[in-house]
């Protein structure tokens, strides 16, 4: 809501007649461009000007648990998502669920209701002698009892006391304690909870263990001597309830230095960084990574040592030894994962769906596990989408609409709201802000040639994206023409005779320009001037796609022009791939 608030208040100073700064744009230049567009170049102005200023923060009034930023392939210590936060006061945390168990002591308030021959409502405060004063009934010990054996006791005390009185008893509020979190814990020191903590909200109020902080072996002492040992592991993983017993005043909660921590990556569920005790292998390593993938490669599993100075590298060749090789601090295991690579083909194929293949599998591979085409398959129009592909090109959108974007910055005191360019900036940016980025790689899907040479066949990689269409006989006219849309396929007619057959160029059409996408990605410009037609006699086929931009007067933008329309072009292309047919 502020940041549209924001925005609104931008605007209005941008078209605020007394305001100035170095970029005057023309008020019906800006009116005329689209909501979207219009807001990002006067966010990027404003941006600019920012940037020009010295910048001034108030220091921050938080402590940051996360230090570093996580990239997306690094491996972490198993646990500590669960401490990502940290409590920031000394405020008592709210627990409001309590059980029978809880053990009452000074500071507790209960609720005492009778109903019956005498009714009564009271709120009791247990004192430091550990009882409450019951209205005519005198004084109950009630300290050191849980809530079920202390609301037993006052029923039995009012029962013995009246006839037909019935008596509940209800905990409204808890005590506050203070105990001390010490250690190898990411924030020591004294914190105040509520009676109804135990360790794990100790933990998680003071950042749980530090890097060299145990999971394994948390003891809680009171009166100096140890009460409790804590193993995290045995809830985060074995799914045990190991959080201990209530604390009290005074208790201190000691984080033990951690044992040996080695890391398994590679073919396992969970990859991670792992606390292991003196007693456990590596056997019961891959059991807290949540066990084996079906890719894991067995028979190429390697552990790096350091050992007396150097880095000694250990294979294991048997799922039968796991069990007896040991895990010592700072080992590293690495299991191989067989190379499969997960792919979808879709369209006119006989079984479309997603195929697991191995390492250096290509497209023919592919299309012979999918059964061949269909009777109706367009090969020559196959699109191949890699994800790497297509992040690329949408850092080259990002890229050509920003550097459009600042080019208007800098020329903005001779534009004009003209109406060739006033159009042209309105719809190129539009198109660029609204065009999602293509991944197509151009490929070969005739079988028969893929068969006779396999040197022009692709090598799949995880997570591409096959979709063969059906064949069209439409071709498709896009742009700065009469009548957009689609018209019938004619054989060894070229780009101009469907542009005639759309009506014609429009008086915004670059003439001089006009853009041709074949079936199978390739593209290609047509120059037209006064001397030459150059690709005129550009092959047209079935599907293909001819774009008329739009013309400008301004040549600084030419450039970034050029980039925009392939990419605007490229993705018109991979749409219609999912398309089977077109109607005009």
């Amino acid at each position: 809501m502020m940041y549209k608030i924001f925005r609104k208040f931008i605007l209005i100073i941008a078209f605020f007649p007394i305001f100035s700064f170095s970029q005057d744009f023309d008020q019906e230049f800006l009116e005329s461009l689209p909501e979207d567009v219009r807001n990002d170049l006067l966010d990027q102005v404003e941006k600019k000007r920012s940037d020009e200023e010295i910048q001034y923060r108030r220091e921050s009034t938080f402590i940051p648990k996360e230090e570093d930023i996580e990239e997306e392939d690094e491996v972490f210590r198993f646990g500590t998502e669960v401490f990502k936060l940290m409590q920031t006061t000394l405020m008592p945390i709210n627990e409001p669920n309590f059980d029978g168990k809880y053990i009452l002591d000074f500071g507790d308030v209960v609720e005492i209701q009778l109903i019956g021959q005498r009714s009564l409502i009271e709120k009791l405060k247990v004192e430091r002698d550990g009882s409450i004063s019951i209205s005519e009934l005198g004084k109950v010990f009630i300290s050191g009892l849980s809530l079920a054996d202390a609301s037993s006791l006052i029923k039995k005390k009012v029962k013995d006391s009246y006839i037909g009185v019935e008596a509940f008893v209800t905990l409204v509020n808890v005590r506050d304690i203070q105990v001390v979190v010490a250690g190898n814990v990411f924030s020591p020191g004294p914190y105040s909870l509520n009676g109804n903590s135990n360790i794990f909200h100790a933990l998680s109020v003071s950042g749980g263990p530090s890097e060299f902080g145990s999971f394994r072996e948390i003891k809680l002492l009171r009166d100096g001597e140890v009460v409790e040992v804590v193993d995290l592991y045995d809830t985060f993983i074995y799914g045990k309830p190991s959080f201990g017993s209530r604390l009290r005043s005074g208790d201190l909660v000691f984080v033990s230095p951690s044992i040996n921590i080695a890391s398994v990556t590679g073919a396992v569920k969970r990859p991670g960084i792992y606390e292991l005790k003196n007693d456990e292998n590596f056997s019961d390593l891959v059991f807290f990574a949540n066990g084996l993938t079906s890719e894991a490669d067995l028979k190429d599993i390697k552990r790096e040592r350091v050992q007396d100075g150097s880095i000694v590298i250990k294979l294991i060749k048997d799922i039968e030894q796991f069990t007896s090789i040991s895990v010592k601090d700072n080992d590293k295991f690495f299991i191989r994962r067989y190379p499969f690579r997960t792919v979808e083909i879709k369209g006119s194929v006989s079984n479309p769906g997603v195929y697991t293949l191995q390492e250096g599998d290509g497209i023919l591979e592919l299309l012979n596990r999918a059964g061949g085409y269909t009777k109706n398959a367009y090969p020559f129009a196959g699109v191949l989408e890699n994800q790497k592909t297509k992040e690329i090109n949408q850092e080259i959108i990002d890229d050509v609409y920003s550097s459009l974007m600042s080019s208007l910055i800098t020329q903005s005191a001779g534009l004009t709201a003209s109406e060739d360019t006033t159009g042209f900036f309105s719809f190129m940016l539009n198109e660029l802000k609204n065009t999602e980025a293509s991944g197509r790689v151009n490929a070969e899907f005739d079988i028969e040639k893929l068969r006779n040479n396999p040197e022009i066949d692709i090598i799949l990689q995880d997570g591409d994206v096959i979709t063969i269409p059906e064949i069209t006989n439409q071709v498709y006219v896009f742009g700065e023409v009469s009548t957009t849309g689609t018209i019938r396929y004619a054989e060894n007619e070229k780009y101009d005779f469907y542009i005639d057959a759309k009506g014609g160029f429009n008086s915004f059409a670059d003439k001089k320009n006009v853009y041709i996408l074949s079936p199978d990605g390739t593209s290609f410009k047509v120059k037209r001037n006064i001397f030459m037609n150059q690709g005129a006699d550009f092959k047209i086929y079935p599907g293909s796609v001819i774009y008329v931009p739009r013309k400008m007067n301004n040549s600084f933008f030419f450039t970034q022009s050029a980039q925009a329309y392939a990419s605007i072009l490229g993705n018109i292309g991979v749409s219609l791939a999912s398309i089977s047919v077109l109607k005009d």
